[in-house]
């Protein structure tokens, strides 16, 4: 680990950062417990979450703090809970479409780590024990992690690393896919997983502690967590399968009793009017909440769950941004308004000429099948959209391709105010999955974005390059087209086919990751 910054060397430099004098510093030593508030908060799903939180002038301590704190971790894989560019959904993501699903819980999390799990943590990436005890000084109250503290995320997935570093490799040694939310704790796989079970043949739904299998339980008690024995849950093929508050059975997705809820609460204003609606709500909850703040923060969750484009988002925020058009929520194209803007016809003519598809990825840029350009003798190929043919753009191959992988990165003219990118897939579909092939096949003018629905009906490696068949035809013109589900996500790229070919082959979604982040 690279070494300490000046600020963390010393008590005297840390204080000296944080503005902290003798006074101060003595008060935290001793009376911290006196610079928090307790604050109980309603539970979506009942009861109440008891969090300790701290003045003004101690939370500004703890932030400057936090700054220091954050280069010291670097989150394991595993980690989605409070760590940047990971969240709910990106840990519920890892989980979707897998059949075996188990769930769990670490009791009193944020309480379980004490002053000295904390200092001794910091001891051991490299903090001087009085520096370590400084920072439990201004961390740390009634010998726990306060939740409500901005610190206590942080030192609390610091604290767990080595919890995620043994659940991690105990996962891959039984092919078992592990993540962890904060206090919750899930594993999946596409196989029965018995490395979890005490027993082999376990049934689903809830599952006791001893329940568990003794080497799963080791790793946890051995970590000082303890399980909760109340929120342990199995799920298998046929159950309903959920993490950290969202559907994973096929696709990520929100329970379907927060679209009901939040189409209940629409309608509710729709009857009787905002004043009497908003009266209700904060009779029902308990809540001085404003009903236009909690409707909008419910409709940007579903909006990262299922994007701004999704048909029940639009339809719903329509109705919100009638009622509240001073703060209106933000409404996407439709998917196929997207896919209509984000595909192309590339083209050239050289030699016999060539003529296939090109796409917008978002993260990547444009896409297509490196056959398609192949060959090329002039520097640009031609790039247009059919809707809009006074609108004429170049492009060519970047210097990120792959001719073994038949996948092409292209360096290209579109104006940035001008695109409009595909999302990709973040699982894997399976077999009978349903797909839409998009492009523009044996294109003439005229046309129109050609989408030929289908099904997977298998998956296959060949010389190290994963490919995903479809029985949709993949006829000329579509070659480098995106393949996408039927939420518009991208899972393959076009690779060949046509009535001639014995299989219709898309090049899957992560070889035009790796060929992107090579």
């Amino acid at each position: 680990m690279a070494a300490l910054p000046p600020q963390l060397t010393s008590v005297a430099a840390l204080h000296a950062y944080l503005g902290v004098g003798a006074g101060e510093a003595r008060f935290l030593s001793r009376y911290a417990h006196h610079r928090y508030r307790a604050v109980n908060i309603p539970k979506r799903r009942g009861g109440f979450r008891n969090l300790l939180v701290p003045e003004d002038r101690l939370k500004f301590l703890q932030r400057k703090m936090l700054e220091l704190l954050e280069p010291r971790y670097k989150p394991r894989p595993a980690a989605h809970g409070f760590v940047v560019g990971r969240s709910a959904i990106t840990n519920a993501n890892s989980h979707q479409a897998r059949p075996y699903l188990l769930n769990l819980d670490l009791e009193n999390y944020f309480g379980n780590i004490t002053r000295n799990r904390v200092h001794g943590m910091l001891q051991a990436i490299g903090f001087a024990p009085e520096v370590a005890r400084a920072i439990c000084h201004i961390c740390i109250v009634n010998n726990q992690l306060p939740q409500g503290a901005p610190t206590s995320p942080l030192l609390a997935n610091m604290v767990s690393f080595r919890l995620d570093k043994d659940l991690t490799q105990f996962s891959k040694a039984n092919r078992i896919r592990y993540t962890r939310y904060a206090d919750d704790i899930t594993f999946s796989s596409y196989v029965r997983p018995v490395a979890l079970f005490s027993e082999p043949l376990q049934e689903a739904g809830a599952l006791s502690v001893e329940g568990l299998s003794k080497e799963l339980r080791l790793i946890i008690s051995s970590n000082n967590f303890t399980i909760n024995p109340v929120k342990t849950r199995y799920a298998d093929r046929k159950s309903r399968k959920e993490v950290t508050g969202l559907i994973v059975n096929e696709f990520t997705n929100v329970r379907r009793t927060f679209i009901r809820d939040l189409r209940a609460s629409l309608y509710k204003i729709d009857k009787l009017g905002l004043s009497a609606a908003q009266t209700s709500y904060n009779e029902k909850y308990g809540s001085d909440a404003l009903l236009k703040d909690v409707l909008r923060g419910r409709l940007e969750w579903l909006a990262q769950v299922r994007s701004r484009s999704f048909y029940t988002y639009r339809t719903l925020a329509q109705r919100y941004n009638k009622h509240f058009p001073d703060n209106p929520a933000p409404i996407d194209p439709t998917n196929e308004e997207v896919a209509k803007s984000a595909i192309f016809v590339i083209e050239h003519f050289d030699g016999d000429g060539a003529q296939g598809t090109a796409f917008l990825l978002d993260g990547v840029g444009l896409v297509t099948a490196f056959h398609t350009l192949d060959g090329m003798v002039s520097e640009w190929a031609d790039l247009y959209r059919p809707h809009e043919p006074t609108k004429k753009f170049r492009a060519k191959v970047g210097g990120k391709f792959c001719k073994h992988r038949d996948i092409a990165l292209l360096e290209h003219d579109i104006p940035a105010e001008d695109q409009a990118s595909l999302r990709p897939a973040t699982g894997a579909e399976h077999v009978k999955s349903s797909i839409i092939a998009l492009g523009y096949p044996e294109f003439a003018s005229g046309d129109g974005l050609s989408e030929r629905t289908g099904k997977i009906v298998g998956r296959s490696t060949k010389s190290a390059v994963r490919y995903v068949e479809v029985d949709a035809i993949l006829g000329d013109g579509l070659s480098g087209g995106p393949i996408v589900n039927d939420r518009y996500e991208v899972i393959a790229l076009t690779h060949k086919g046509g009535l001639l070919e014995s299989k219709q082959l898309g090049v899957d979604i992560v070889e035009i990751t790796k060929v992107a982040e090579a």
